[in-house]
């Protein structure tokens, strides 16, 4: 386990803490079950989709498709590839009307955490159309802890582009896991006091 990984946990344990303390109830056997979250994130995500007509259907199957874990690792796109990806992505954004945020992706990613292993253009475009830079995915990570991974798993040794996209969504006020985790124990302690 890392250093970060560590005070991650440190700090989602004190959030947990912090939340049983003020709402004992919130961890009865009803609430035991932590899939039973993550399976109505994607069932209320199946519902706000089944609306699309099935042009809209076909667009966003594209769209996915760029973002695709298996197409981006696999392929070995130069510049222009990975600029006309970018304009195809931003045309159907546009087209489709989509609120960039919406976790379209395989456990809840959106399209701004897997764009950090497209390029930096693609985190520019969704960040000009509106993507939040601390959206977590089912799994509870945003694109900085994506970075920060790829930075640890390389010794710190990541690739000029990687540390331009690390100081854009930080200028965007980025938050690591751990700063979210007591950002949540706080919200729970203000909630707390006012409660009683």
């Amino acid at each position: 386990m890392t250093d970060r990984q560590a005070r991650t946990e440190a700090a989602m344990g004190q959030a947990m803490y912090e939340l049983f303390t003020a709402m004992p109830e919130a961890f009865d056997e009803q609430n035991a079950n932590p899939f039973s979250s993550m399976m109505e994130q994607v069932d209320k995500r199946e519902e706000q989709l089944k609306d699309l007509s099935d042009e809209e259907r076909v667009l966003m199957k594209e769209l996915c498709s760029i973002f695709d874990s298996d197409h981006i690792l696999s392929s070995k796109m130069n510049k222009k590839k990975l600029i006309e990806e970018v304009t195809r992505a931003k045309d159907i954004i546009e087209e489709v009307g989509m609120n960039v945020n919406f976790p379209v992706l395989p456990y809840g990613e959106t399209l701004l955490c897997r764009s950090i292993y497209h390029s930096l253009d693609m985190v520019k475009m969704l960040i000009e159309k509106g993507a939040d830079v601390n959206i977590e995915t089912d799994m509870g990570e945003c694109a900085l802890d994506v970075l920060l991974e790829m930075e640890e798993d390389a010794d710190g040794n990541i690739s000029d582009e990687k540390k331009t996209m690390k100081e854009l969504i930080l200028s965007k006020g980025a938050k690591t896991s751990e700063e979210r985790w007591m950002d949540k124990a706080d919200e729970v302690r203000q909630w707390s006091s006012n409660k009683n």
